[in-house]
């Protein structure tokens, strides 16, 4: 895994990341591009691997 400093921050994050802002569940404030657990889970997993 690869590291990068974030800005000035001071802190240290890899270089790939996963954003999950779309994980949770589609009843969310209507929001229909929002990924049921199922589907996160499966995401999630693929990203691990």
């Amino acid at each position: 895994m690869e590291y990068v400093r974030l800005g000035n921050t001071g802190l240290k994050i890899s270089k790939v990341i996963l954003g999950c802002m779309t994980f949770g569940s589609s009843s969310w404030q209507g929001s229909p591009w929002v990924l049921d657990e199922e589907d996160g889970l499966k995401l999630l997993k693929a990203a691990y691997d």
